[in-house]
């Protein structure tokens, strides 16, 4: 079984129960020990996730470590799920550039972490917009 690494170090129990629940149903074994070194995961198979709305102590551990994964070809994937009570929800930065963002009810969820689709979703499942990478031109 693959591993979902996940980010978040401050997801309250239902939070927990409820990523858990959606790992294992979709094949991945849940996982919070991220290791320092990604090389010893194997990015064909293993996946980083994050749960959203992240707390906003989380921020700068998951920016960190959805940098480092997608630095080395591991797709990360952002998980809305619950909408955030105090406004639009809580995204870390790293998370427009580097990692796609679904609804827990989407009905893609499952094909979005085995990276057959990419979307960006709202929570609640409404569509955003792809962010804009600026990119340097050579």
């Amino acid at each position: 079984m693959a591993d979902a690494y996940v980010f978040n170090e401050h997801l309250n129990n239902d939070d927990r129960a409820k990523i858990e629940a959606i790992l294992q149903a979709a094949g991945y074994n849940p996982r919070y020990d991220v290791p320092c070194a990604v090389s010893s995961i194997d990015p064909h198979t293993d996946i980083g996730v994050i749960g959203l709305p992240a707390a906003p102590e989380d921020g700068g551990t998951i920016d960190a470590r959805t940098m480092a994964f997608a630095g080395a070809g591991i797709r990360v994937v952002a998980i809305w799920l619950r909408a955030d009570e105090d406004g639009p929800g809580r995204v870390p930065e790293s998370i427009g550039k580097y990692a796609t963002t679904v609804d827990s009810d989407s009905k893609v969820l499952t094909p979005t972490l085995k990276g057959e689709t990419d979307v960006w979703e709202q929570p609640g499942g409404e569509q955003r917009s792809k962010p804009r990478i600026k990119r340097n031109k050579c």
